[in-house]
C-alpha cells in the first residue's frame, strides 16, 4: 500500500456516492439499511 500526502478526491466521491446509492435502493424497496444505519433525521417523513 502507498500513502498519498493528499487523499484521491474522485475514489472517495465514488465511494460515497455508491454507499449513499446502496442505502436508497434498500430504503425504496423497503428492504433493511445494508450498514444497518437509520434514516437522516432531517428527511421529513422518511419512516418505513
Amino acid at each position: 500500500m502507498t500513502r498519498r500526502e493528499e487523499p484521491d478526491l474522485g475514489k472517495l466521491i465514488e465511494w460515497v456516492l455508491g454507499i449513499a446509492e446502496a442505502r436508497h435502493r434498500a430504503w425504496v424497496s423497503g428492504d433493511p439499511d445494508p450498514y444497518g444505519l437509520p434514516p437522516p433525521d432531517d428527511l421529513p417523513g422518511a419512516t418505513r
